[in-house]
């Protein structure tokens, strides 16, 4: 095949292409800063959480202070590995396809299903190791039930954690919503 030939070839393929529509495309363009602001958000929690526990661990050097720094870097871990393996091969479509455009939306909705189960998880096991590890270290030892039900603090704990996860079942939905809508788009005519 001579290079005019290819040329021609390609530029018949390229203007054979369906445009992307410009509110899929807008969509996905409003996804990818979306996705760059919540890398943004994780990178701040990381440092103010994970340097603020650093810091207390420094200033002083207990055993539960070591524990709580340990646990909390674990946690962080675990979320960026999350948070990496689902969004790998997310930030861009494949090509300048209504299809492409279409996977990739596809495909980060999937991720955010994903990341409602993971973020319902590591939510209670963090909440779990916070609250033991609070519990251990408050002074007035009380009966375990009366103390977590029982102070203002644990109270507003409680309300934040019912907020979360009735917050996760309805972006959850919404998610399933979409993931049908995008799959109907997806589908050959």
């Amino acid at each position: 095949m001579s290079l005019d030939t290819e040329l021609e070839t390609w530029r018949r393929e390229w203007q054979s292409e369906t445009a992307v529509p410009p509110v899929l495309r807008r969509r996905v363009e409003r996804q990818s800063r979306w996705l760059k602001v919540m890398v943004a958000a994780d990178i701040l929690v990381t440092v103010a959480i994970g340097g603020g526990v650093i810091v207390l661990a420094a200033r002083a050097p207990r055993p539960d202070m070591l524990l709580l720094a340990v646990a909390t870097w674990l946690f962080i871990a675990i979320a960026w590995a999350f948070r990496l393996s689902t969004t790998r091969g997310l930030w861009s479509p494949a090509s300048v396809t209504t299809a492409a455009f279409v996977d990739l939306s596809i495909g980060r909705c999937r991720a955010q299903l994903k990341a409602t189960v993971f973020a319902a998880a590591l939510f209670v096991c963090e909440l779990a190791f916070c609250l033991g590890w609070i519990y251990r270290r408050s002074a007035p030892r009380v009966p375990l039930l009366l103390w977590l039900f029982g102070s203002l603090f644990n109270c507003l704990v409680w309300l934040f954690s019912l907020v979360f996860f009735v917050f996760l079942v309805w972006y959850r939905r919404k998610k399933r919503v979409e993931l049908e809508w995008l799959r109907t788009l997806g589908e050959p005519r």
